[in-house]
């Protein structure tokens, strides 16, 4: 709510407020006459009469001499002798090619008037009322808010005030001047509190204190002569003059910014800050303001460039509202492209109207025609992209959908692991899509001049590809059009040449361009895949060939990247189970526990089953738990190595019938994450071995360290194994994975060991790796 608003802030809200209820109400009671007046040799002449005026209207003559007004010499009326301007009048006479024409009943402006002035500004106000309370309510204090507020305060009431000002409305007239002098310079004001909260400075804040300074001299020189009712000819132009020049400040600051910080973080929002300022002013500086104070005319009016201010609203509030910005450089670069591609068009179309109108049209005319058609058109083409990107896949047939096509294609070949398969996928897409006749996959060797076809294919087409192909040089992607068909390449090499064949589409007709862009689309992703496919066959073979026939080792570097791999989707695995089953699992055991003990109405018989059932659960809670432990022990890094190892061997002789007996009086060694979870699973390894396989009474651990190395010693008196065959007992039980952990340690593995002698393992890890591999 807005009721935390201080009293100074209230106090302005109201005055904007107040001063907009004025305005609104004087330009709904007074019509808009539109009548310019000079005077001539003590007469004064109607000049101009603005279009879409009551003056308009009612065929007030142009040219006309005003001999009255409200039935005083029109030197008396204000808005005649301070402005050259009929306004605010009940009635007055003229006299026109010697007849006197007298116009009273003046009330009631035009629809056109009330949409430009009246109805437009109104909803504008009421908007940025609107995002007056947003900003105020949710936008972070930060971004100073209030500057913003009164910026966009200062904006619509200006905009609000030109209803009044083309009346002459004396108060109306110094807003419209004050507001639209004072706005550029609150802007300019927020942009330093803003970006002095990313500290980020780029112009000194002397600059809107001058600024102020000025703008307070000119308006304080406007309210005086609108005060004495005397407004000076020399002065007119010094309010139009000085908004110029703040707007090129304005400009000067923006994009001297955007030029100093384009490539960094805050680059975006100098972009969007710039776009937005040009979209608003651009065209009544260029438009408006320029031609005005330069030749005395103006191409868009008043009321038409102020239109665009809505754009400085948005831009500002969408920047502050906003966690994440759209691609502002994708969409300049799309719209400078539809410029290009409209400027030609739209100067041929002003050429043509200005052929077929009958009235020969003024030069403003014909800029004002250029200006509505370029401006459309680049909407046009904007909408179309967009339109084409939304709806083009529910308006036209899923046959001729490309985009569909790819990407079941795409998904298709997902589930396929050779070429020849792949290829099939893609004959089946193209002959689906395109409504081809028969379709035909093969492969040409370009040195031995031989064939290798997935199907059968007629004689005739065989030498017509020789006809064609050995005359030209193709690349993946390339669309070769016979008089017998069409196909496209799919495969290009020094030694073979794949290509999709058809004999050409079920109606005959050649292919068009989109066709053409969807083969060789599909080709070069198919192309693509069967390399890939290729690659990782290739990778899979020098995989194989790595791990030595004598020693059945990976490289050291193969072996740690294979572990880490496997850790990491432990954790993961460990994660998954402690979130999901173990939490429902909980749950459920206390939903059950409170059955129990809160239901009174349960037979003994069922709460002694329901009770079993408890226990159940909670056993099996506590087999999910160590589950999760073996799969990532708990704690481990906090822990460290030694203790995480006495709970696990506290938990290996809870379920085993030896004794484990554990010495780690000399290690005091700070080994990394790598080393510390690497030596824990193969003491797991071991145990789980002592456990399953060597029926041992007695398990002696020794952990020790000295110089770079860290020594663990395992021995258990079981039954042992015949050390002859110990390749065949690695791959079978577990010790194949101890030796690979080991080996991408760099560390080295003793093991001795004979039947009925018990077991015996050393094993050597240097403290300091050679390389790391991290995923």
């Amino acid at each position: 709510m807005m009721l935390n608003i201080k009293w100074s802030q209230w106090v302005i809200l109201s005055f904007f407020i107040l001063s907009a209820c004025y305005m609104i109400i004087f330009s709904v009671i007074q019509p808009y006459l539109g009548i310019d007046v000079k005077e001539n040799h003590g007469e004064w002449i109607i000049t101009d009469i603005q279009k879409g005026s009551w003056g308009d209207r009612n065929n007030v003559p142009s040219g006309a001499v005003i001999e009255t007004v409200d039935g005083k010499n029109p030197s008396e009326h204000r808005s005649v002798s301070m402005f050259n301007e009929i306004e605010g009048a009940d009635s007055f006479l003229v006299e026109y090619n010697g007849r006197e024409k007298f116009y009273e009943d003046i009330e009631h402006s035009s629809p056109l008037h009330w949409l430009l002035y009246i109805v437009l500004p109104v909803i504008f106000f009421i908007a940025i009322l609107g995002i007056t309370f947003l900003v105020h309510n949710r936008v972070p204090k930060r971004y100073s808010a209030n500057q913003l507020i009164l910026f966009f305060l200062a904006i619509a009431t200006g905009y609000l005030s030109n209803s009044g000002a083309v009346r002459d409305d004396l108060y109306s007239l110094f807003l419209n001047k004050s507001l639209f002098l004072i706005a550029p310079v609150i802007l300019i004001h927020f942009l330093y509190k803003y970006f002095q909260e990313l500290d980020i400075y780029w112009f000194s804040k002397r600059i809107y204190y001058w600024l102020y300074t000025l703008v307070l001299v000119v308006s304080s020189l406007e309210s005086f002569f609108l005060v004495v009712k005397k407004y000076p000819a020399y002065f007119v132009p010094v309010p139009h003059l000085l908004l110029l020049f703040l707007y090129i400040i304005s400009f000067f600051i923006i994009y001297r910014g955007l030029y100093f910080h384009r490539g960094s973080s805050v680059g975006p929002i100098f972009m969007y800050m710039a776009v937005g300022m040009t979209i608003a002013f651009f065209p009544y500086i260029w438009l408006y303001l320029i031609p005005s104070l330069a030749f005395g005319v103006k191409v868009i009016s008043l009321e038409v460039g102020a239109m665009f201010l809505v754009a400085l609203p948005i831009t500002f509030m969408y920047l502050v509202s906003r966690e994440q910005l759209i691609d502002i450089d994708f969409v300049i670069d799309r719209v400078r492209y539809y410029i290009i591609l409209s400027l030609i068009p739209s100067i041929a179309l002003v050429f043509i109207i200005g052929w077929l109108v009958e009235d020969a049209l003024s030069l403003i005319s014909y800029i004002q025609v250029y200006l509505v058609l370029h401006a459309s058109l680049v909407l046009f083409l904007s909408l179309k992209e967009v339109l084409d990107f939304r709806l083009q896949r529910f308006l036209f047939s899923a046959r001729y959908s490309y985009q569909e096509s790819m990407h079941r294609m795409a998904q298709d070949m997902k589930e396929q692991s050779n070429a020849v398969d792949l290829m099939k996928v893609m004959r089946d897409e193209v002959r689906n899509v395109l409504n081809v006749r028969e379709i035909y996959i093969y492969s040409k060797h370009n040195k031995q001049n031989m064939y290798c076809v997935y199907d059968q294919i007629p004689t005739e087409i065989i030498d017509h590809f020789e006809e064609h192909l050995n005359s030209h040089q193709y690349d993946v992607g390339s669309i070769i059009e016979t008089e017998k068909g069409f196909g496209v390449i799919v495969g290009y090499s020094l030694e073979k040449l794949t290509m999709i064949w058809c004999r050409g589409k079920k109606d005959y007709t050649t292919l068009n361009r989109d066709e053409k862009t969807y083969l060789q689309t599909i080709s070069h992703n198919a192309n693509i895949a069967i390399q890939n496919m290729n690659t990782i066959e290739d990778l899979l073979k020098e995989l194989r060939q790595l791990r030595s026939d004598q020693t059945q080792k990976y490289p050291t570097w193969l072996s740690r990247l294979l572990f880490t791999i496997a850790e990491n989707q432990r954790k993961q695995l460990s994660i998954d189970l402690h979130d999901t089953v173990l939490q429902e699992q909980l749950y459920l055991y206390r939903k059950m526990d409170d059955l129990i003990s809160h239901r009174n109405d349960l037979t003994e018989s069922f709460r002694a089953e329901l009770l079993m059932y408890k226990e159940s659960l909670l056993d099996s809670i506590h087999l999910i738990r160590e589950t999760c432990n073996e799969l990532r022990p708990a704690f481990i890094e906090e822990m460290g190595l030694v203790q995480s190892l006495k709970n696990l061997i506290q938990q290996y002789q809870l379920r085993s019938n030896f004794t484990v007996y554990f010495s780690n009086e000399r290690f005091d060694a700070e080994l990394d994450q790598e080393r510390i979870l690497a030596i824990f699973r193969v003491v797991q390894e071991l145990l789980t071995n002592a456990m399953k396989h060597s029926g041992a009474k007695i398990v002696k651990l020794s952990l020790s360290n000295g110089g770079d190395q860290v020594m663990l010693l395992y021995s258990d008196n079981g039954k042992g194994m015949d050390y002859s065959v110990q390749r065949d007992l690695f791959s079978h039980i577990g010790l194949s994975g101890i030796e690979q952990r080991v080996n991408g340690l760099n560390g080295h593995l003793e093991i001795e060991t004979e039947p009925g002698a018990g077991f015996k393992t050393i094993i050597t890890f240097p403290i300091t790796s050679k390389k790391e591999i991290h995923v």
